[in-house]
């Protein structure tokens, strides 16, 4: 069976370490867990790894398969990223490494299918990978990508080969949203939570890799955490396009009236079920925007994450006070909490928007920039 890389961006670099010892940026509580586990020789058979898209969790399943099968570890816990076999597996063609997720699926399947889910084909093709033996080394590592996708029956398939893994076999399970698995699932691994990676971390990660500084601290402002997203943001002028439109949504809804923001509110409230990842990413931006608005009124200007809109957002918060913008900041965490914890949609976001400081003059509000006509997506 063929296999696909782990992760093909940023291809993981020892030869330039996080501080965590691993070419992971911001996630050194995760991979000081798997460092200890594998110097005490206490791999776990499953390992789920949870996390926003873009936060590190395919570079962090590369990093573990290098370390569990480099051929020349400077250290127990350490990967030389030099050798035949790490190289093998940067590349993904290492025979005892392999992928399974939407994209390869797409690439195996002999029809055309929107192919939004993982397949209960795929989790049975899964298994039989599982049963075959390492060819070059001590462990089998198998990441399944995308598996918040996995819908009941494949679900159910997976289960099973949870339930008697082979000894050799290392199963990496990274999802979106781990609550989309089954808790019989979720049990039979040990939980890796990644968390969005602090600003000078993702900012360091770039430059690391040879973006300039100033550079790297401008796109590493616009990553909301997620050094992926941003790696691939420095090579692609588009993406930084796009959270820039997400930025200018984000201050035409804090702009509005009170009845726009509600009608916002509302139309996101029904559409989360099918964009659910997309509104986290909005609401994870609005609640950026709002931030840099309290750090405004607060005269802490050099802290700002969106500087692109300081002036615009500046007019706003004048009209505010501290108390204001420290309320709206605690209502958009407080929606995000209560979608994680599967609160009706509509009435988390609508609870949000009422607790808002009104626009005394909304009409005369700063218009953003060609400010997109549709709410967040």
């Amino acid at each position: 069976m063929a296999s696909t890389p782990v992760s093909a961006l940023p291809i993981t670099d020892w030869a330039n370490p996080a501080p965590g010892g691993w070419p992971v940026w911001g996630q050194d509580a995760a991979v000081a867990r798997l460092r200890q586990a594998v110097r005490h020789d206490r791999v776990r058979h499953a390992f789920l790894v949870a996390g926003p898209d873009g936060v590190g969790k395919t570079t962090l399943a590369q990093a573990l398969a290098q370390v569990l099968c480099c051929q020349d570890r400077p250290a127990p816990d350490l990967a030389c990223g030099r050798c035949l076999t790490c190289r093998k597996i940067a590349r993904g063609v290492h025979p005892d490494v392999q992928t399974f997720g939407l994209e390869r699926q797409a690439t195996m399947a002999e029809t055309k299918t929107k192919n939004t889910t993982l397949t209960i084909e795929s989790m049975r093709d899964l298994a039989a990978t599982t049963a075959l033996r390492p060819m070059e080394g001590r462990w089998r590592v198998i990441a399944v990508e995308d598996a918040e996708t996995l819908q009941g029956p494949a679900q159910e398939a997976l289960l099973k080969t949870l339930e008697e893994p082979p000894g050799f076999v290392v199963l990496l399970l990274l999802a979106d949203d781990a609550e989309l698995l089954l808790p019989t699932i979720r049990s039979r691994c040990q939980a890796i939570e990644l968390r969005p990676a602090n600003r000078p971390a993702v900012a360091a990660a770039l430059a690391a890799h040879g973006t300039q500084p100033d550079r790297a601290d401008e796109i590493a402002a616009l990553a909301n955490g997620r050094p992926g997203w941003a790696f691939r943001a420095a090579a692609d002028a588009k993406l930084i396009k796009k959270r820039e439109d997400a930025v200018e949504r984000a201050l035409a809804w804090i702009a509005g009236s009170a009845y726009d923001r509600l009608v916002t509110a509302v139309r996101l409230g029904d559409g989360f079920t099918k964009q659910r990842p997309e509104t986290f990413a909005d609401l994870g931006t609005l609640l950026g925007v709002w931030r840099d608005a309290l750090l405004l009124r607060a005269a802490l200007p050099h802290h700002l994450t969106y500087r692109g809109i300081a002036e615009r957002l500046a007019e706003l918060a004048r009209g505010w006070n501290l108390d204001d913008l420290h309320q709206a900041v605690c209502a958009v965490q407080t929606c995000l909490a209560d979608l994680e914890s599967n609160v009706r949609p509509r009435l988390a976001m609508e609870t949000m928007v009422l607790q808002w400081p009104i626009n005394s003059n909304p009409s005369d509000s700063p218009s953003p920039r060609a400010a997109p006509p549709r709410p967040p997506r």
